[in-house]
């Protein structure tokens, strides 16, 4: 794994995205109005345009049922594509709207100010 500046954090409006590129792919890098940061694939597999930086960013409860029987709500906070719309998982990609399609998430700190992207060695070549 490597690790790669990508911008400071008030390069990014809250509630916005911008767009990087890393060893040649598109990477959305995305800030919550609570100063959180996220990274997922750029490209939307619905449009087939590299377009997720310029969508809205969202929350919703998802309801999952536990191997108990009872059932869990938990908050997600999504990117929905600015296309056609579909939701993505933030933290991990997987689209709200078709849980057959996954995008790629990245992970992302914050050293001070500055966005730190985690890529594989691979697309960081």
């Amino acid at each position: 794994m490597t690790t790669q500046f990508i911008c400071t954090l008030n390069d990014i409006i809250p509630e916005g995205g911008v767009c990087a590129l890393i060893g040649g792919k598109q990477v959305a890098i995305f800030r919550t109005k609570d100063d959180k940061v996220f990274a997922l694939d750029n490209f939307d597999p619905f449009s087939k345009a590299n377009v997720l930086s310029r969508g809205l960013i969202g929350g919703t409860m998802i309801k999952t049922q536990l191997e108990d029987g009872t059932v869990s709500e938990n908050e997600v906070l999504y990117i929905a594509s600015p296309i056609y719309k579909q939701r993505f998982d933030l933290a991990t990609g997987l689209c709200l709207d078709d849980e057959a399609v996954k995008i790629d998430s990245y992970e992302v700190s914050l050293e001070g100010d500055q966005i730190m992207v985690s890529v594989k060695e691979s697309m960081a070549a």
